[in-house]
């Protein structure tokens, strides 16, 4: 058996392997100190431990180092020391498989593969395979299968199914198999010939179906969309309650402004009405104070203040929702409304 190195000294290190016990026991090290100590996992290091040393190579491209498959194969680390990983999708020999006859499959095992890329060739009339998939085969045939939808790599077209072909297509089909066990293509129907079929698998980060999910709803043409012009309400107060219809149906107040140029305050009511309110018994949902000799005005934003039933209003002399006091006169009440 060959020399083994601590990472301390370049001092050789004699081994011995024990078929017996099926360990490999150490000796000797940086300066000849060592006694054949053995390790157990989970041992706490006590520091100054010596073993052999694990080498690795220093492998700039990404190749592999060795010649053949099944060659024993180094760590390999980058030009900064760090270890690689696969920092590429996992490669996988493509499968491939030949319909013949009505009702043969072509099994793939994709339990460790996300994605299938798929292509029919070859010289045949009148096949049509269906797309299936198992969560519980062991082997490609037996267990449950049920369809599973592809993509066609050159339209925006979801099926389970080739359709019956009788030439090569001039695309190929993209699965997503994430979580099955199996997928495999049966052929429903067959006229003649050999068609042929090959299976990229990846493990690509992909969508459920890779292609566009669309509804049977669209539009076209030119839109033009025109903002909604606002009513107007104007009323202009009398010795009295003033009670009065803005809207008798639903809308949306946006603006108002109240002029008050008297020596008298007043107080606005709005009422969720389609009529005119009954003052002292309707409840307004909204009561605006106006000073002497002042001007108030409201923006209700875009949206505005809903009134689900009607526009209703009144100007009385008090603040109380059931007030009856008349106002002065001359009191000036601006409303926008939709």
């Amino acid at each position: 058996m060959g020399s083994l190195y601590n990472s301390d000294a370049n001092a050789a290190i004699t081994d011995a392997f024990d078929p017996a016990t099926k360990t490999l026991k150490v000796s000797g090290g940086a300066g000849g100190s060592g006694a054949g100590t053995e390790y157990v996992e989970d041992a706490a290091s006590q520091g100054g431990e010596q073993g052999p040393l694990i080498l690795g190579l220093r492998q700039d491209s990404d190749v592999s180092p060795v010649t053949n498959d099944g060659d024993f194969h180094p760590l390999t680390f980058n030009e900064v020391g760090r270890l690689k990983t696969a920092s590429a999708p996992a490669q996988y020999t493509a499968a491939t498989g030949n319909i013949t006859a009505n009702g043969e499959t072509i099994p793939v095992d994709v339990t460790q593969v996300s994605n299938i890329m798929a292509h029919c060739f070859g010289t045949f009339t009148g096949v049509n395979v269906t797309f299936e998939g198992s969560l519980n085969s062991t082997n490609g045939t037996d267990g449950n299968w049920f369809a599973i939808q592809a993509v066609r790599t050159n339209a925006n077209t979801v099926e389970t199914t080739t359709g019956v072909l009788g030439a090569a297509p001039a695309y190929g089909w993209e699965f997503s198999v994430n979580a099955l066990k199996w997928f495999r293509a049966r052929a429903t129907a067959r006229t003649s010939g050999t068609q042929s079929w090959v299976f990229t698998l990846g493990s690509f980060a992909t969508e459920p179906i890779p292609a566009i999910q669309t509804h049977a709803v669209t539009q076209s043409g030119t839109w033009t969309i025109t903002n909604p012009n606002g009513t107007t309400y104007n009323g202009v107060t009398t010795a009295s309650t003033n009670a009065a219809v803005v809207k008798a149906s639903a809308g949306n107040l946006y603006e108002l402004t109240i002029s008050n140029p008297t020596a008298t305050p007043a107080f606005v009511k709005l009422y969720n009405k389609a009529t005119a309110p009954t003052v002292g018994t309707d409840v307004p949902v909204l009561t605006i104070p106006a000073a002497a000799n002042s001007v108030v005005q409201f923006d209700l934003g875009q949206v505005g203040k809903r009134f689900a039933t009607g526009i209703g209003i009144a100007t009385t002399g008090a603040i109380a929702a059931t007030d009856t006091t008349s106002a002065v006169a001359g009191i000036q009440n601006n409303l926008t409304y939709i």
